[in-house]
């Protein structure tokens, strides 16, 4: 009776001596002890601990669904979880992940940056969210010192990637973002991008001019390797690539219709008045396009048009081009 009283009292202190392990490893546990990637959680009004409990287990930010219903249990922080957008860094341990859903709020604020905007354009949006003015972020976008394997002399224009960031205000600095949309460009940049410029002989950066034309000229990914080889087409023939959105550029200009003094407005970026890609590009485009640009449709068309719905329409004769003006525009 005494050797099987002993027995259980060794199995019960193995079983505490572990199970007390195992909760410490689940409480200071982290996806990556060295990463400070961002990971979004939403708690939606009414979502239970468990709710919450999966779904930080899904993202793999948390080793124990049971210890972190245990933790709160322990902590009398059952209730006490706020609903909202809540981001976390992936090295963060279960009680600091505890600690920012209780607290309902983060300093980082997520910055969209939108698949062709102009370096204008995100000024405008930073300095509307509160970060910086416009002018002080074109001023640091065109004199600051900024990192970067690819980045051209003189300009940032095509090199900023469009993306979601996170973004402390406390802490923003226009350098730093800057430089952080660089260098997400710059991590873009793969084989599927470097092994067609080589092959095709082009520099990346007339690639980058004409993606950011491809990325304001036609918003179908499916459609813009096509344009891309219709512009190089007309690139490499020396004629003028004729496309609208480099005129907006010219004019300052995003949008909206041009009319006959507009295409005459005498710019290098005019690509309806002179021939060969602009100095510098027109826009910041997404890796789609850059793509579409570094390895292009092979194709016999030279022209193309959008309907009023947004359809592209190809022509491979400037007689047929125009039948397409007249069948969907005019």
């Amino acid at each position: 009776m005494k050797k099987l009283l002993f027995l259980i009292l060794i199995i019960a202190a193995l079983i505490i001596t572990f199970g007390y392990r195992y909760y410490a490893d689940a409480l200071n546990y982290a996806l990556s002890p060295e990463g400070t990637d961002r990971v979004v959680i939403v708690v939606k009004p009414g979502d239970m601990a468990s709710d919450v409990a999966d779904q930080l287990y899904e993202k793999e930010l948390i080793k124990s669904p049971a210890v972190f219903a245990f933790y709160l249990g322990q902590q009398g922080l059952d209730d006490q979880i706020k609903a909202g957008r809540i981001v976390v860094q992936e090295n963060y341990t279960l009680s600091e992940i505890i600690d920012a859903l209780i607290e309902g709020k983060t300093t980082e604020m997520p910055v969209t940056i939108l698949e062709g905007w102009t370096v204008q354009q995100i000024a405008d949006y930073m300095e509307q969210e509160g970060f910086t003015t416009a002018e002080e972020f074109m001023e640091c976008a065109e004199t600051c010192e900024f990192e970067g394997d690819h980045l051209p002399d003189g300009y940032v224009e095509g090199y900023l990637y469009p993306d979601t960031y996170f973004v402390d205000p406390a802490s923003y600095n226009n350098q730093r973002f800057i430089q952080r949309l660089i260098t997400t460009f710059e991590n873009k940049l793969d084989d599927d991008v470097w092994i067609p410029l080589e092959k095709e002989n082009r520099m990346l950066e007339e690639v980058i001019i004409m993606a950011s034309i491809i990325e304001r000229e036609e918003r179908d990914p499916d459609e813009r390797s096509t344009v891309a080889g219709i512009l190089w087409n007309r690139y490499d023939a020396n004629i003028g690539l004729g496309a609208d959105a480099t005129v907006l550029y010219a004019l300052g200009r995003t949008k909206g219709g041009l009319s006959y003094d507009d295409l005459q407005v005498d710019s290098p970026y005019n690509t309806r008045k002179y021939a060969g890609l602009p100095p510098t590009p027109i826009c910041n485009p997404n890796i789609t396009s850059i793509k579409a640009a570094a390895d292009p449709t092979l194709t016999d068309y030279w022209y193309y048009l959008h309907d009023a719905d947004g359809n592209v329409h190809y022509a491979k004769t400037l007689d047929e081009h125009n039948t397409n003006k007249a069948k969907y525009i005019n």
